[in-house]
């Protein structure tokens, strides 16, 4: 009996153990110019320099001119990536043509969020027709166990 009992306590160990060793990776964040085309969300780095970051500036050799609103991107030297999109990502953007919110609703602020892709895709319109090489409007996304669960548009990088 004893042997049982030592036996069941060493297989509970175990099992206890073995479930405290699954983790969730964990999110990480990209800024960069992106294009999707069927569920999969092609992806090119940039650095963002804002104009407060003289330390940077000085390492890219950037100029206050170099900055007219007040930031540069600058494209990473990294190669493009491809993410499959999760089956529920969340997309954030402002929605200036109001198409998802009544103008009575924006109440001066049009930040939209939705987890349909087809709303973001309207949304991107013809943007997402133009190559990761041409892009211009950078995106900050967040990757969970290799797939994406958040795109965001921040207004101020779409001017």
């Amino acid at each position: 009996m004893k042997k049982v009992i030592v036996s069941l306590s060493i297989v509970l160990l175990l099992i206890s153990i073995i479930g405290c060793t699954t983790t969730v990776e964990e999110i990480e964040e990209l800024t960069g110019y992106i294009v999707i085309k069927d569920n999969v969300l092609h992806f090119r780095h940039v650095k963002i320099v804002k104009i407060d970051e003289k330390d940077i500036m000085n390492e890219f050799n950037l100029t206050e001119e170099d900055m007219p609103n007040g930031y540069a991107i600058l494209r990473k030297n990294q190669a493009d990536e491809t993410y499959e999109l999760a089956d529920e990502v969340e997309y954030i953007f402002t929605d200036t043509n109001l198409n998802f919110i009544e103008e009575s609703e924006a109440g001066g602020n049009r930040l939209y969020t939705t987890t349909k892709n087809d709303e973001f895709l309207t949304h991107l319109g013809d943007l997402n027709n133009i190559p990761l090489s041409e892009q211009r409007i950078p995106y900050f996304i967040k990757v969970q166990n290799g797939k994406v669960i958040s795109i965001e548009e921040k207004f101020e990088y779409t001017i």
